[in-house]
């Protein structure tokens, strides 16, 4: 094998795990989004803009929010009681109670510091 067939292998290789980032890395990465976010969104209370611009998400968000900032889950479990929803991110999930309010977050697979 050539010498420049390996540079290009590792420049190939290197670039595929730069350009696959999940919906919360992209979150916590993207500071300025999260500032304009929480700044077109003044329906929000002060203190879900402010966590969103730190790079928290916090209990007491809604569904729509986390919709609005990660996009469509890759699965979802509701109880068979219908009283708690979960969904499903790359490595990131969140609890709903019945009403959509966020209960919980669990973080896992994630290399990056929290804030």
């Amino acid at each position: 094998m050539k010498w420049y067939s390996v540079v290009i292998l590792v420049a190939l290789t290197a670039g595929c795990s730069v350009i696959h980032q999940s919906a919360y890395e992209k979150f916590l990465k993207d500071r300025d989004a999260r500032v304009a976010f929480s700044l077109a969104h003044e329906e929000l209370s002060l203190e879900i803009r402010q966590a969103i611009a730190d790079g928290a998400i916090i209990p007491g968000m809604e569904k729509r929010t986390i919709f609005q900032l990660f996009g469509e889950p890759d699965g979802k479990y509701v109880s068979e009681t219908d009283m708690m929803e979960v969904w499903f991110y790359e490595d990131i999930s969140f609890g709903f109670d019945k009403n959509g309010v966020l209960l919980k977050v669990f973080e896992f697979g994630n290399s990056l510091p929290r804030k």
